[in-house]
């Protein structure tokens, strides 16, 4: 007797190459769309398959190129070149160029070689801008001369554009006209932008709903906006005051903060609900009453999450001013230990009287042997003075990674809140 299969196969299930699906019965429409979701080496390679895929490569509709996919600079110039000539003008959705060059390479280049490379990237926006892209992406990190074309920012057909643009110094932002009437989210990484050009950028993309300044340098005062929804700002320089008007604002994102950033005064946002806000370092000497103006105008936000070491400095300036954010419901705080400083987030509790839910999140590097667990609320008559009343609170969740804290944090918790029965408490452990 034959022992049994272990691994039977039913006559009904299909083999590997009867499970593939037969590309040459596929329409030309949804290979191309195949293509266009490869890298270009590979599209292009696949011209050998059959004489039915030999100039589907041209036709595709997502470039990225990259040039650390190429171990030759000139290998990576001369493909991105004839690719983009070969595609003509064939409608282009996506266009994304990567290109880094390092201190050592700009010291072996000659001063013409590396003028070459900046006219070929001048020459591959212009290639793609006639194909009327919806997207453009350009990462392009040491070409202190590389100047944008100004059609790059009268593109009719862009509906989103991200400048990554590192060097040695922020490069400069400086188009004649910005005239882009379908951009929907624009992102700057590396670059300066001035008053008026910012004026222009945000008056000539009557759509944009996304903005994001990342490592930028920012002289400007005001921003401007009626139809802004999201508003992204990392780890930027500003030495002064940016106002900021935008009454369609609904997300705020603020992280990595140095001494001008955090005097932000938000002027015209009664559309604002979700607030996220980093203190990397808080410094007094440069704390002004802007920070005041800006946890007033924190009215309107339902969701609100503070995170960052200089946390707890902010909250010792401003606590006794802080006004009444009726409208928060979910408050959370993140790697500011601030669950060291029970009274401080006690006293904030107190203008917070619609919260519903509590989270504190501290991760730290020193880990003591024996956590602390919840139990029983100790009885300490000090903590009466720090009661308050957020009658729709329901749930508190902390994370921890050093419990020493934890066990007296939760205690006046329970103790000050005013329907402790109802309230659940979870904690876990980094």
């Amino acid at each position: 007797m034959e022992p049994p299969n272990k691994n039977p196969r039913s006559n009904d299930e299909p083999t590997m190459s009867q499970s593939l699906p037969d590309l040459s019965t596929l329409p030309e429409s949804v290979l191309v769309r195949i293509l266009s979701c490869m890298d270009p080496k590979e599209a292009v390679q696949t011209c050998i398959l059959s004489k039915r895929w030999r100039n589907l490569w041209t036709r595709v509709t997502s470039l990225n190129f990259n040039k650390h996919a190429f171990e030759c600079t000139a290998d990576f110039v001369h493909f991105v070149t004839n690719m983009l000539f070969f595609h003509g003008d064939s409608k282009l959705d996506t266009f994304r160029l990567c290109w880094y060059i390092h201190k050592h390479e700009v010291s072996t280049h000659s001063s013409k070689i590396y003028q070459i490379y900046v006219s070929n990237i001048t020459a591959w926006i212009f290639s793609a801008l006639s194909c009327k892209p919806l997207t453009i992406s350009l990462v392009l990190y040491g070409f202190p001369n590389l100047k944008l074309p100004h059609a790059l920012f009268t593109c009719a057909s862009l509906e989103q554009l991200e400048l990554d643009l590192f060097d040695s110094r922020k490069k400069a932002i400086e188009p004649k006209c910005v005239n882009l009437p379908n951009l929907k989210k624009l992102k700057f990484r590396y670059c300066a932008l001035y008053n008026l050009v910012m004026q222009g950028i945000l008056s000539g993309c009557p759509l944009l709903e996304e903005l994001s300044l990342d490592g930028c340098s920012l002289n400007i005062s005001k921003m401007k906006s009626d139809q802004l929804r999201c508003l992204t700002i990392l780890s930027c320089q500003s030495s002064r005051v940016v106002e900021i008007f935008m009454p369609s604002l609904i997300s705020l994102h603020l992280e990595d903060y140095c001494p001008g950033i955090i005097k932000l005064s938000l002027k015209n946002t009664p559309s604002l609900s979700k607030v996220f806000v980093s203190y990397k370092t808080f410094n007094e000497n440069y704390f002004s009453s802007a920070e005041f103006r800006f946890f007033n105008c924190l009215r309107t936000v339902t969701d609100l999450e503070l995170y960052g070491p200089g946390l707890q400095g902010l909250l010792e300036k401003i606590i006794l001013n802080c006004p009444k954010l009726d409208c928060l419901k979910h408050l959370t705080f993140g790697q500011g230990a601030i669950h060291k400083r029970p009274v401080l987030l006690c006293r904030l509790l107190r203008n917070t009287p619609n919260l519903q839910k509590l989270t504190i999140s501290d991760k730290q590097h020193s880990v003591p042997e024996k956590p602390a667990t919840s139990g029983e609320p100790k009885k300490k008559g000090a903590t009466g003075r720090m009661s308050f009343k957020c009658k729709h609170l329901k749930a508190i969740e902390i994370k921890y990674s050093d419990p020493s804290g934890v066990q007296e944090l939760v205690d006046i918790l329970l103790q000050n809140v005013s329907h402790r029965k109802r309230v659940r408490i979870d904690l876990s452990r980094f």
